[in-house]
């Protein structure tokens, strides 16, 4: 109850904040890197079925959790064998792979009661898990997250044990391997004084790069707290990278966010797409499956952490998981530029964003209506054009000119060639 509560209490905050807006980025232009997209709790099968499945995605990173309390049950031993067959399968199987160091392990309390905390007297338990982990895997883990969400419920201590922890744990990392890449912070959403604070402390002096997870309610919501975000990145002057580590939206349970499977596709492209021209190095789904097949009753059916994924156990797709697949297919390896397309007369409530690859790649035209209702808009673009259909992925040839009705729904649209969009409003 406690726990349902303090949720709720998060959900009202990203309705007061989740407001509608237009995903303009202050920057003109971005390049997106080849291995911009992944997902989160992804490979934890070891079975080829799934990485052949994550390939058709076009998810080149994975997020997983190192449990401390499954590496070290008993004090002192150190049992890597789980996590030893996700590493080995997963880089034979060629992926990228960022690991959360938590949480805390039974025998540390008395009652073997896990509290989401780590005592300052405590803490050099956790440090030895860390440093034994960060030997065992050195040169085989692209990137170290440490915790998660410590602004939220995962972390029952005070902001400022935590600062002082996140700092030991980076200098433990550092110190047992100077080349590891270590992502810091795993926020919810952008906590302006929690960041302000720990950056005060110099907690973040050794990291290359922090995280955040913006969710919200829908993906105006979730891109609004992304400028939050770099406003703050901005206020400290952090040059590292910036990383979306979670993002998501839930299609069943109880959370406020949640979304219908009819709609999951437009947001999983409005939210894809505008973080990209932001310039994360990175933006991981939350997450692959659900917790159960399509139809299926269980224990977890009212809760929203059953129902994030973008398909089911049984590999049957939600829609979306089309979305997500031409947004991993057409965007990385692209530059976002906000001189194009060429608008003419076009409101400020159509969303047009340009991906260029030309001349020999495929350039990407995402569109989208932002206001009410829907509008018809002139596209000129002589080179061959398809538009793709983002809740199955199928296309469709487009005619030089083309009239376009744009709804909320976002239309997808690729070419080949050095010829730029030409959008107009049509009488």
């Amino acid at each position: 109850m406690v726990l349902k509560k303090k949720y709720l209490l998060f959900f009202i905050l990203a309705i007061a904040f989740s407001c509608s807006t237009t995903p303009v980025s202050r920057f003109s232009s971005a390049d997106i890197p080849e291995d911009f997209f992944g997902i989160v709790h992804a490979g934890t099968t070891n079975t080829h079925e799934e990485y052949l499945f994550l390939d058709e995605l076009g998810a080149k990173w994975q997020l997983n959790t190192f449990y401390w309390n499954s590496i070290e049950r008993e004090k002192g031993n150190f049992n890597f064998t789980r996590y030893d067959e996700y590493v080995n399968t997963a880089k034979q199987e060629g992926r990228k792979i960022v690991v959360v160091l938590g949480y805390e392990v039974s025998w540390l309390f008395p009652n073997g009661k896990q509290k989401r905390y780590i005592s300052p007297e405590n803490t050099h338990y956790f440090l030895r898990y860390v440093e034994e982990t960060i030997r065992h895997f050195k040169g085989r883990i692209d990137a170290w997250a440490i915790w998660n969400e410590p602004n939220f419920i995962f972390w029952k201590g005070t902001n400022k044990e935590f600062f002082e922890f996140s700092r030991l744990v980076t200098e433990k990392i550092r110190e047992t391997d100077p080349e590891a890449y270590i992502i810091g912070g795993s926020f919810t959403r952008a906590p302006r004084g929690f960041i302000k604070a720990m950056h005060k402390t110099g907690a973040m002096e050794n990291l290359d790069g922090l995280s955040f997870h913006p969710y919200a309610l829908n993906p105006s919501g979730s891109i609004r707290i992304c400028d939050n975000f770099l406003d703050i990145m901005s206020e400290i002057n952090f040059t590292g990278d910036t990383w979306i580590t979670e993002v998501g939206y839930p299609t069943g349970g109880w959370y406020p966010t949640r979304v219908s499977l009819k709609k999951f596709p437009a947001y999983v492209v409005k939210t894809l797409a505008g973080a990209a021209i932001r310039k994360p190095k990175a933006v991981l789904w939350y997450h692959l499956f659900d917790w159960k097949n399509d139809g299926e009753i269980s224990r977890f059916s009212n809760s929203s952490e059953c129902f994030f994924g973008l398909a089911y156990p049984n590999h049957q797709r939600k829609d979306a998981a089309w979305a997500y697949q031409l947004c991993a297919a057409y965007l990385p390896g692209s530059v976002y530029t906000g001189d194009y397309p060429i608008r003419e007369r076009i409101p400020k409530n159509i969303v047009s964003l340009c991906f260029l690859k030309n001349p020999s790649g495929d350039n990407t035209l995402i569109l989208w209506n932002n206001g009410v209702g829907r509008q018809k808009i002139m596209l000129n673009l002589p080179d061959p054009a398809f538009i793709h259909t983002i809740s199955t992925g199928e296309k469709t040839p487009l005619k030089t000119e083309t009239v376009l009705d744009i709804g909320s729904t976002p239309l997808f649209i690729t070419w080949q060639g050095d010829t730029m969009p030409r959008l107009s409003r049509q009488k």
